[in-house]
């Protein structure tokens, strides 16, 4: 690699590179900046010359950034904010945080921990606001370019590289059903697989879940007659029928009372659900991120999510 002599460079010109590429657009990235467009134009036009790349290429109506900038905006990202911190004296305090900060999150977060991490937050930071949205296909590049500073979910192998997680809190599987159903004294596996399910899409597909692999290693399966897109609902729908579900214990702990129904442990070996946070490498450092990564651990702390610990077929009420 060639060495790079920074005394030629403007490095002023990153700053509006990462305005450009967030942007995607002349005119926009000069109102950002607070410069005027065709600055902004000569700015691109240096960059150009500088990385030998185009950065943004016409696409139908509008422009995109290039492969190069796309794949160079998360070290940008994490420069720029090494280096307002390296600049800054001013120690970190949550209460000057202004505006709103967007958390997607799982329907297990939404239940389990996000009304007490709410508190937390108002308590330390009373002028800023929280919007919480479903993790329903979130791209990484939402948590690169700050769209979303934090997501929750379930540990996943495929996570990218460029994504940091941290195991939150760890969960089993039970299943749910009316006081009277005719299946609550003793469920045996095949039993368990003869049962009308309801399913909870939480994760806004209707992929296999656990539950269906464990069945499939035995050489069976169950039918989903009903698919509804939170577990509040398929609760409601159990409550109302012989069907049942199969789902966190941290959520059945809930609703159990709420709605009348009985808890038994899933009669079949599922695996342990890992609940994760997930953020950004370029956010890693950032003291605002981290400020709200420790306040989830603390509202994580705060919440009973104990497993289940009686035995599989068993009802406990």
């Amino acid at each position: 690699m060639r060495e790079v002599d920074l005394r030629g460079i403007d490095l002023n010109l990153l700053v509006l590179l990462n305005a450009l590429i967030e942007q995607r657009n002349v005119t926009w990235a000069a109102d950002q900046m607070q410069m005027s467009q065709p600055a902004m134009s000569r700015a691109l036009a240096r960059l150009r010359k500088l990385l030998n790349d185009p950065i943004l290429v016409r696409s139908g109506g509008g422009l995109i950034p290039t492969p190069k900038a796309i794949a160079l905006h998360p070290q940008l990202k994490r420069l720029l904010n090494d280096i307002a911190q390296l600049v800054s004296d001013v120690p970190f305090n949550p209460e000057q945080l202004r505006g709103c900060i967007t958390l997607a999150a799982s329907d297990c977060a939404v239940i389990v921990f996000i009304p007490k991490l709410m508190k937390l937050i108002t308590q330390a930071a009373s002028q800023l606001d929280v919007k919480v949205i479903p993790l329903l296909n979130i791209s990484a590049e939402y948590l690169h370019d700050g769209s979303i500073d934090l997501a929750f979910g379930v540990a996943d192998a495929t996570l990218p590289s460029n994504l940091c997680q941290e195991p939150l809190y760890q969960d089993t599987y039970v299943t749910l059903l009316r006081q009277q159903h005719p299946a609550i004294d003793c469920l045996s596996v095949e039993q368990f697989s003869d049962l009308q399910h309801v399913q909870a899409i939480a994760t806004g597909n209707s992929r296999e879940s656990a539950v269906d692999n464990a069945l499939e290693k035995l050489g069976l399966h169950r039918r989903i007659v009903l698919q509804l897109p939170n577990f509040i609902a398929a609760l409601a729908a159990v409550a109302e029928s012989d069907f049942v579900i199969t789902l966190p214990a941290s959520i059945a702990q809930r609703y159990t009372n709420q709605h009348d129904l009985v808890t038994i442990a899933t009669p079949i070996d599922c695996p342990l659900i890992t609940h994760i946070s997930i953020w950004s490498e370029v956010r890693d450092k950032d003291q605002a991120n981290q400020w709200l990564r420790q306040l989830v651990r603390e509202a994580v702390s705060q919440t009973e999510n104990k497993p289940a610990s009686f035995e599989k077929g068993q009802a406990q009420n």
